[in-house]
């Protein structure tokens, strides 16, 4: 599957590569023995879900390509707010980086009145990682078997559906509750740190829904403990093309399309992230790393740092409105 934002980036990859990279002054500057030594890439989320499974496999491919062990760290907590705030106030020398996603640099600072961070000032942005998609989901043992049925049972019984959010701020979270909005439903909430427990409560029936990344759940649904409902790009996924999009279930337009970058501290040398975003562009070029990918249902896409900025200026944008819109507040 190519989304609808994936294919923007390489169309906006492909035509500014040369010009971004020329941009930044000293970016084609070699990093002066750099990286010397294992490099920390700190996931702000639980080990088992979505970022952290995707955070490993780049890591070890990455990694191998720099020449150095990539340690991936789990620091969970506050909607990925514990771990970015780590990594914003390290030092800036390439040796701790970031996995950020839709919810820690493109929805946070709107989400709660106060971060221990600041999702532009505090960062060197280097790539976009991947865009994926996510996938409304009940355990087998659920009655329901379309998005219709799902909306209709929430209509008939008003705030008594409840739902996992798998890490609060993610853009799974942001999908969900758009859903709520556009489908003018109610539903309790129930917070995790991860998609882990999340899905063991689901399978057990103490979940009656939820909205978690396609390639999370792809094990679940292919082994018959979860029913898919609906996706939440434009186009079907490539993953589960028998399963129908939220805009073809009567929600035209609706799509929740969420990403994952990679981050340095502010002030981190141009030659470090010219260093880093050479590794994943050609790491990103082999075939046999495009197929670990996708078979994860993750869309591969990367850009230069200096278009990445701007795409996160667009992100902050439009993720603002959303929040504004569903009057969604955390604290």
């Amino acid at each position: 599957m190519t989304s609808t934002l994936t294919t923007r980036f390489l169309r906006l990859a492909a035509g500014t590569a040369a010009a971004a990279l020329l941009a930044v002054p000293g970016l084609s500057a070699a990093a002066d023995g750099y990286p010397n030594h294992a490099i920390r890439l700190i996931v702000p989320f639980a080990a088992g879900g979505g970022t952290d499974i995707m955070a490993r496999i780049i890591a070890q491919d990455v990694g191998k390509e720099l020449g150095q062990t990539i340690v991936v760290e789990n620091r969970p907590g506050a909607g990925g707010g514990i771990g970015a705030a780590f990594v914003g106030q390290s030092k800036p020398d390439g040796y701790t980086l970031l996995v950020g996603s839709t919810g820690t640099h493109g929805a946070n600072q709107f989400l709660y009145s106060k971060l221990p961070y600041d999702p532009v000032k505090d960062f060197t942005p280097i790539s976009v990682l991947v865009t994926f998609d996510n996938v409304v989901v009940v355990p087998e043992s659920s009655k329901v078997h379309t998005l219709k049925e799902l909306v209709d049972l929430a209509k008939k019984n008003p705030g008594k559906l409840n739902y996992g959010v798998t890490t609060v701020g993610s853009s799974s979270h942001l999908a969900v509750e758009k859903f709520k909005r556009d489908a003018d439903i109610q539903a309790a909430a129930v917070p995790y740190n991860g998609a882990g427990q999340a899905t063991t409560d689901l399978l057990a029936g103490r979940l009656d829904f939820m909205l978690d990344l396609v390639g999370t759940q792809q094990p679940n649904i292919k082994a018959g403990k979860v029913r898919p409902l609906a996706t939440t790009d434009l186009k079907r996924n490539a993953v589960l093309p028998d399963v129908p999009t939220i805009a073809e279930s009567g929600y035209p337009g609706f799509s929740a399309v969420g990403w994952i970058g990679l981050f340095g501290p502010a002030n981190l040398p141009p030659a470090v992230v010219d260093t880093l975003y050479k590794a994943i562009d050609k790491v990103y070029k082999t075939p046999e790393f495009q197929a670990t990918m996708r078979a994860r249902s993750f869309d591969i896409a990367h850009m230069p740092p200096a278009e990445f900025t701007r795409f996160l200026a667009d992100e902050r944008a439009k993720w603002g409105a959303v929040v504004r819109d569903a009057n969604i507040k955390l604290d």
